[in-house]
């Protein structure tokens, strides 16, 4: 009775420890597994812009325009127009061989304007062809180089200047029939006929700037 009593306690002791602990290591090789690692995540690569960039668009430079030319107003007002001026020529003596002639522009407007500088001066025969050559500038007469203001009716007046026919043997132009004058500043043309004796002689002709008064 004895010995079946201990047979049975040593198989219960057997089966409990087993042999290296077999369950045992079954149960933590089972939980050792190793899984299957998670691939880390790779942040989005940012695409590189392949080809040359556009060329920056570049506005034009602004243009400007040029501001129109402004008619000059000696002395502060309008410059005389030739439809407003009336020209006439007067003998004004003869002194030290040369003989003097008062050329006026008269404003025959309603308004008052202004001269400023010399006068272009031609002569014309009958035909309308020049005679010589046109007057060269000097500083005779009243004229002082300032602008000349005319009120309605006044007159503005320049020297004309020829050599005496007496001292230059003789050799004078051709007669003229007409006086051509170009008022100071302008491009149109005033004229008269009545060129009160006026013969150009010795190659001289010259005009003075325009003055207030009479020489």
């Amino acid at each position: 009775m004895w010995g079946a009593a201990l047979a049975l306690a040593c198989a219960a002791a057997l089966s409990a420890c087993g042999p290296d602990g077999g369950d045992a290591d079954a149960a933590g090789a089972a939980s050792e597994a190793p899984t299957s690692p998670t691939s880390p995540t790779s942040p989005t690569a940012t695409p590189t812009p392949t080809g040359t960039p556009a060329e920056p668009t570049q506005s034009p430079p602004p243009t400007t325009s040029a501001a129109p030319s402004a008619t000059p107003k000696p002395g502060g007002i309008a410059r005389c127009e030739t439809e407003g001026l009336a020209l006439s020529l007067v003998a004004n003596g003869q002194e030290m061989n040369s003989k003097y002639f008062d050329l006026r522009l008269t404003n025959t407007g309603s308004e008052p304007c202004a001269l400023l500088g010399h006068p272009g001066v031609s002569l014309l025969d009958a035909g309308g062809k020049r005679v010589g050559e046109p007057a060269t500038r000097s500083q005779d007469g009243t004229g002082d180089g300032g602008a000349v203001r005319l009120r309605p009716g006044q007159a503005a007046h320049a020297t004309v200047k020829t050599a005496g026919e007496g001292v230059t043997d003789g050799r004078c132009w051709p007669e003229a029939a007409t006086l051509l004058v170009y008022p100071p500043g302008s491009r149109q043309t005033v004229t008269t006929g009545d060129l009160a004796g006026l013969r150009v002689c010795g190659d001289s002709f010259q005009v003075g700037p325009v003055g207030d008064r009479a020489p």
